[in-house]
Formats: structure tokens, sequence, C-alpha cells
């Protein structure tokens, strides 16, 4: 009787994680990128996450050479705003937004440009300083991961659409 109740919550709690849209992400297959170039006007994050990535790939860690394919990160804008405030009129919770503007140059003539946009938010306390900033860290981390996957997913995709 103990091992079927076990069975029962078991399979109970598979259905319900599946049924709420859970699921497990892999990380990104970055297969045929080690070649890219990557140009940025200032040194940002996103263009070290991205040149980390590539380089962690390559086995030679050698730097590339290569003029195209590349890909440019032209600014990186990142704005902070209030989404609530308290009854006392302080604000109880921040929005940053990030908005990424880039070029995929795949030949000198052929050159993509976008633009992506992530937000993430964070609840502000006063009294917790010290956490209330590392909430904002956190915050940025997450929008940096997000635009990094969002612009390699970008990447993969005029390569794969350039190669057809």
């Amino acid at each position: 009787m103990k091992i079927i109740k076990s069975i029962f919550l078991l399979s109970f709690l598979i259905t319900s994680f599946s049924s709420c849209g859970y699921q497990l992400r892999g990380s990104l297959d970055i297969d045929g990128l080690q070649n890219i170039k990557v140009i940025s006007s200032d040194s940002n994050k996103i263009a070290m996450l991205l040149e980390q990535k590539i380089l962690s790939y390559d086995d030679k860690y050698s730097s590339n050479n290569s003029e195209y394919p590349a890909i440019k990160i032209n600014n990186l804008k990142s704005t902070t705003r209030q989404l609530s405030v308290n009854s006392a009129g302080r604000v109880d919770e921040y929005e940053i937004s990030k908005e990424l503007d880039y070029e995929i140059m795949l030949s000198e003539t052929e050159i993509l440009k976008g633009s992506l946009k992530v937000s993430a938010s964070y609840d502000f306390n006063e009294s917790q300083m010290q956490g209330t900033r590392e909430k904002e860290i956190i915050a940025n981390n997450s929008i940096d991961q997000k635009l990094l996957r969002k612009l390699l997913l970008k990447l993969k995709a005029a390569l794969k659409f350039r190669t057809n």
C-alpha cells in the first residue's frame, strides 16, 4: 500500500510540473560559432560574455583572425523605472530594462541589423539595502544572460539561413 501511495504521489507531482509548463532548459548548442569575431565599441558585459562563450568552445583558445562572420555590439542601453509604490509613497518595486542594438555581418554586403530588449523586476526594501542591492545585481545578471542567449540564437539562425 505504501508503494502505491508513493507511485501515485510521484505521478501527481510529475503531472503537476508538466501541466504548468515547467521544463528544464538545457545549455545552448553553439556548434559553428567558434569562428565568430566579436566587435564592440565599448567594453560592455554582453560583449565580454559573448567572447567568453565563444572562446570557451574553441579548443585552441586562440584569438579569431577572420574578418567574417562577425557580430558587432553597437549600443547597450539600460533604463530603470519604478513599478509600484507603497502606501507611504515610497518605491516598492523597480524594473530594469536593457536594449541591445547589434549587427550580424555575414559578409561585406550581408549585414543584418537588429535590436533585442529584455526586462526584469526586483523588490525594493529600504530596511534591507544590502539584500536589495543583491536583488538588483541578480536581475541585471539575469537580463544579461537572456540577452546573450537571444543574441546567440539570432546568430545561429542567420548562419543557418546563409548556408541553406
